[in-house]
């Protein structure tokens, strides 16, 4: 069971104030404010993913680095939005609901991959488990797979226009739905489907011709991925008509 951080971090009160600032920004501080919230939910996400990750099973650096990038995004996307809004909670409210996050990434993860874990709501449960899977630790080997595949993954992307890259991403690594991508794009839903779709065969075909296989999720791929994406200039991506890329 989760417990709240020492009031002396006062991080809880710094997300807050972060989150706030964020959702006010005006267009020319818009990018500043959601870096320095991003900043703030990734170091208190991979801090309790960290604490929490030995009672699901062993998880690598790059894994906890992953989710904690992952989730951090989504957090922020919520705040735009209103979906979540810390304002007026304690600080070991949001400690609290930061914990659950993390515990909800650690156990999608690890049943993704095929492990046991406890459900994640069931304190107890979580509480008292037990890492079995001890020897089951990434290697070199899993490490230069997966470095491999992240450069592929990209090369690929770079064959896609602006646009149909940041559909793509956000809809197979971020989840987002159809309205919400297509709002960001400035296109229809239908064409949002329309462009995830051509995407997605491009990219097969592209990373089956380079000997990768496209899963959903391979670890180490989300950090560089965000980090490359979240640069590209949205001008690039929400007007001009659409290449045939997409």
């Amino acid at each position: 069971m989760s417990s709240p951080p020492p009031p002396t971090f006062r991080w809880p009160a710094r997300v807050i104030e972060a989150a706030a600032a964020a959702r006010k920004a005006r267009p020319a501080g818009r990018m500043a404010a959601r870096a320095a919230l991003w900043t703030l939910l990734h170091a208190a996400l991979f801090a309790s993913l960290r604490a929490q990750a030995g009672r699901v099973a062993a998880m690598s650096q790059e894994d906890l680095e992953d989710l904690a990038s992952q989730k951090a995004l989504e957090l922020l996307l919520k705040a735009e939005e209103g979906a979540w809004d810390p304002d007026g909670r304690a600080d070991h409210e949001v400690a609290g609901y930061v914990a659950r996050v993390a515990r909800h990434a650690l156990v999608d993860l690890a049943r993704r991959r095929g492990r046991e874990c406890p459900p994640p709501e069931d304190e107890d449960a979580w509480a008292v488990a037990i890492v079995a899977h001890g020897g089951e630790r990434a290697g070199p080997e899993d490490h230069l797979a997966a470095r491999e595949f992240g450069s592929a993954l990209r090369e690929c992307l770079t064959t896609l226009a602006p646009r149909a890259r940041q559909a793509w991403f956000r809809r197979v690594y971020l989840e987002r739905p159809s309205r919400e991508i297509a709002a960001r794009l400035g296109v229809s839903a239908a064409h949002v489907d329309v462009i995830v779709q051509r995407a997605r065969a491009a990219l097969k075909s592209c990373m089956e011709s380079k000997g990768q296989s496209e899963p959903k999720y391979r670890p180490g791929a989300f950090v560089d991925l965000w980090t490359w994406l979240s640069a590209e200039p949205a001008a690039e991506w929400t007007g001009g008509s659409d290449d045939e890329r997409d």
